[in-house]
């Protein structure tokens, strides 16, 4: 059975997780706001070991929750969706940052597209739950 791409979605997600991106990016420059603001360029900024587990940690749940939300409020089986609205989120961080190549994309993109599928079918599992009964 083959299905097509639900378009619509793949946007949805892309604006769902940028948003949860810069609300994520929000509270780690609340957490840290007194070490990033002594650095003078982005390349200054050293994380503990601490701060990047946290900043990780963080970053794959922005990707789960998006891809839950999308998993949960699109009509149909929308698995796939989401991993790719993590990778064009991803993408368009990088083009943002300056920072986009073809490596950059594929390394920087791996977890997010996975934690989106992840999110994906654990809302898919909980809108046919919610369905059901």
């Amino acid at each position: 059975m083959s299905r097509t791409l639900d378009w619509k979605w793949i946007g949805l997600g892309v604006l769902i997780m940028v948003g949860l991106n810069l609300v994520a990016g929000v509270i780690l420059a609340v957490l840290w706001g007194g070490e990033m603001q002594d650095a003078a360029n982005v390349e200054d900024i050293t994380l503990s070991g601490g701060q990047a587990l946290l900043a990780a940690v963080l970053n794959f749940l922005v990707f789960a929750i998006g891809g839950y939300i999308v998993g949960v409020k699109s009509a149909g089986r929308t698995i796939l969706e989401p991993g790719i609205s993590a990778a064009v989120a991803v993408a368009i961080a990088l083009l943002l940052a300056g920072g986009f190549t073809l490596t950059n994309l594929l390394v920087g993109g791996l977890v997010p597209f996975l934690a989106g599928l992840l999110g994906g079918w654990l809302g898919e599992r909980r809108q046919g739950t919610a369905r059901s009964v």
